[in-house]
């Protein structure tokens, strides 16, 4: 707003002081009325260069156009909490956490204190256990330090993961576990309305089954605790289960199983295979978690850093 609360506040008080000796007849009363005034006026000002501050969350550095809120701005920017950010080139973003980001052209995002919601296109996320990525609902986070997660959002109900550093967990607007992405194994979601008759927290899995019942999830990477009748039978084969997660938000998840089969492989086309892919009923519909082109990670760092862009830069509070 212009005003320098300390200095307005001074002023003030010396021009009060001058006058106290000249209307010192109209008494008491009025003088600290006046010093109410001042203090209320002082205290507003300096409230709202706090919060003007506060609302600051990082800056924005591009090599080709940028908008924020729709409006293009020149290279460097303040963004602030809530900031719409379009990149037409590759983008970088300092976040005051310490965290920054990188943007690919025609990408879309959406950034806030706590985290960012990625609309479309492709962002690299350093720092993914500090500030989560959330596409089309879902929260994407690291699961070790340091993490960096490579998200492309293809459409409303389509996206790719990947860990550029680090292993990532999914999980739903409710915390439910959907997915751990590991480096090196890229994977798509798809989100889709659950058929009728599934019910939440549904799971359809694949693995080989450990002796202690033990299973972890071909595509997922989640381990997955199977508890039922007859499983030692089925204890060192690949199985395909499917069942209900008792404790949905667990790392490490039990499952209920309804139906058990020995399958050839997952994810390969063919007699006796399973299905390509691990189907999840959670509170966002069907999810359905694949394996997806590798290469995602890679192919961001490359661009990045061989003349497609700035170099990564090192995070720096606004």
């Amino acid at each position: 707003m212009g005003i320098n609360a300390s200095g307005l506040s001074l002023g003030l008080v010396f021009w009060l002081d001058s006058v106290n000796v000249t209307i010192s007849h109209y008494g008491v009363s009025m003088i600290l009325r006046l010093r109410s005034a001042i203090s209320l006026l002082t205290c507003w000002c300096f409230v709202t260069t706090v919060s003007a501050s506060s609302a600051n969350i990082g800056l924005v550095i591009a090599t080709g156009g940028v908008q924020v809120d729709g409006v293009s701005v020149p290279g460097n920017a303040a963004i602030f909490s809530g900031s719409r950010i379009a990149s037409d080139g590759i983008s970088n973003l300092r976040f005051s956490d310490g965290t920054s980001a990188v943007m690919r052209p025609r990408a879309e995002i959406t950034v806030y204190r706590e985290h960012s919601v990625l609309l479309q296109g492709v962002t690299m996320q350093r720092g993914a256990d500090k500030h989560p990525v959330i596409a089309d609902g879902l929260r994407i986070s690291g699961a070790t330090p340091n993490a960096a997660v490579v998200v492309e959002v293809k459409d409303e109900s389509h996206f790719v993961v990947a860990a550029a550093g680090g292993e990532l967990e999914v999980r739903t607007s409710t915390g439910d576990l959907v997915s751990h992405v590991v480096p090196g194994k890229d994977l798509s979601f798809t989100i889709s309305q659950a058929p009728a008759g599934i019910p939440p927290n549904n799971v359809q899995i694949c693995g080989r089954l450990g002796g202690n019942d033990k299973l972890i999830d071909e595509f997922t990477s989640v381990p997955e605790q199977l508890q039922g009748q007859g499983l030692e039978r089925y204890r060192g084969k690949t199985v395909q289960v499917i069942g209900t997660v008792v404790n949905p938000s667990a790392t490490s998840q039990v499952v209920d199983i309804s139906t058990i089969r020995v399958v050839s492989s997952c994810g390969v086309a063919g007699s006796g295979a399973a299905p390509a892919a691990t189907s999840i009923r959670s509170g966002k519909g069907l999810i359905l978690v694949g394996a997806a082109m590798a290469g995602l990670g890679a192919a961001i760092y490359y661009s990045v850093n061989s003349g497609g862009g700035p170099s990564p830069v090192t995070p720096a509070v606004p």
